[in-house]
């Protein structure tokens, strides 16, 4: 029986700011941004979820429903070294943890079961050394898979910790809805509410050639299988991030092309520094638009080659976006996803010349590391200058926490 947990920290960015700052201790923080801006909740804090904050609701509304709320508006690189002490303190438990975010990692015990009491005993050390070293708490979930440990973690918050024992699975799954169950968006659930199916449990009784009919081989398969408990994915401790999103929202809506193409290059520029930080190259690059009149818009486009290149990147982003339904309303937030993550080939035979950009990178990423990363810049991002402060490590964006 293998054993898995899964940790999910609490409220994290909100956890982190109120960690790091006595004064903040117990009160509603509310992270994004400031009341009077545009955007939206990226995560608020319990004491501001008890007043009905919720993440993804506009700051606006936040303020109305918790006036006494501390706003900030995040910062990633903080977040980000918060992630990386919770990180090293996980491998103390064990040599095989997946990271799957910054704030949620899978822990697999089954090899290093003798050195503890119990699994809940080592989930119950686990958040104490996390609370210790970071004044962050976190909620735990212990299974026998990642699909079920995932799920358990979600519903004891804050600090909490649920354990479903093997055999159970099914059992754990029936009465939950069903948006609960990994795999299953909006589109998925309308399906299944349709048809009078609200509950995981309800989708057992499905025979998998209807669900297959439903929402075709690979995910109808997939979601039957996970209904009834079934997962066999193993935790991969050295797997590269499943994919890298960068967006930010405009202060202002706006229809200015320069400053919508400039924001896309510059939020290329990001997602292809953390790539070449990581060693890891992209496949899928997907787009996304939120326009002023509540509408969106999304495409994607599959690579022929692996990159790692901003200047690529950017070209392809710029491909996607120019494919997109011109329409004569103001753009609210744009972004940026890439998918499909691999490692660098790093089999290179001797003889194999070194691309010329490849080593213009390597150049560009020293000077940056050296200097600050807004030392090197395309022209076309220049037009932040006009609308953003610009720091070493770069422009302050209007949802921070996202964008760098």
């Amino acid at each position: 029986m293998r054993i898995i947990l899964h940790l999910d920290a609490d409220a994290f960015f909100a956890s982190v700011e109120q960690g790091c700052n006595p004064q903040l201790a117990g009160k509603p923080v509310v992270v994004g941004g400031l009341p009077n801006q545009r955007g939206c909740v990226h995560s608020a804090s319990y004491e501001a979820r008890r007043k009905g904050v919720t993440v993804g609701m506009p700051l606006r509304q936040a303020a109305e429903l918790c006036p006494e709320a501390f706003f900030v508006k995040g910062d990633y690189r903080h977040y980000r070294a918060v992630g990386l002490v919770i990180e090293d303190i996980l491998h103390g438990f064990s040599p095989d943890v997946e990271i799957a975010s910054l704030d949620d990692a899978y822990i697999y015990l089954t090899n290093v079961r003798d050195h503890f009491r119990s699994p809940i005993a080592a989930a119950a050390a686990i958040q104490q050394c996390v609370l210790e070293r970071v004044n962050v708490t976190v909620s735990i979930g212990i299974a026998s898979s990642k699909l079920i440990a995932r799920i358990a973690s979600g519903l004891n918050k804050p600090a909490g910790i649920t354990r479903v024992p093997h055999g159970m699975e099914r059992e754990f799954l029936a009465e939950l809805p069903v948006q609960m169950l990994r795999g299953i968006g909006r589109k998925t659930e309308q399906i299944f509410h349709e048809l009078g199916i609200t509950t995981i449990g309800q989708i057992t009784t499905l025979p998998k050639s209807t669900v297959i009919q439903l929402l075709g081989n690979a995910v109808g398969g997939t979601i039957w299988q996970y209904a009834h408990g079934c997962d066999s994915r193993p935790v991969k401790s050295r797997g590269t991030a499943r994919q890298i999103s960068r967006e930010t929202s405009f202060e202002d809506d706006t229809d200015d092309k320069k400053l919508i193409h400039g924001t896309l290059r510059y939020l290329s520029e990001r997602i292809a520094d953390k790539l070449r930080k990581e060693e890891w190259t992209a496949r899928n690059v997907h787009i996304k638009v939120y326009y002023a009149d509540g509408r969106s818009a999304r495409k994607s486009k599959t690579l022929q080659r692996r990159i790692s290149d901003g200047k690529a990147l950017a070209e392809h982003v710029n491909q996607i976006y120019t494919g997109f339904p011109r329409r004569r309303i103001r753009v609210k937030l744009v972004g940026i996803t890439v998918t499909d993550i691999e490692y660098c080939d790093r089999q290179r035979s001797i003889f194999d010349k070194v691309e010329r950009n490849e080593e213009l990178n390597r150049s560009i990423d020293d000077v940056r590391r050296r200097f600050g990363f807004t030392t090197l810049a395309a022209g076309c991002t220049l037009i932040l200058h006009n609308y953003y402060r610009m720091e070493k490590h770069g422009y302050i964006l209007h949802t921070p926490s996202l964008s760098q």
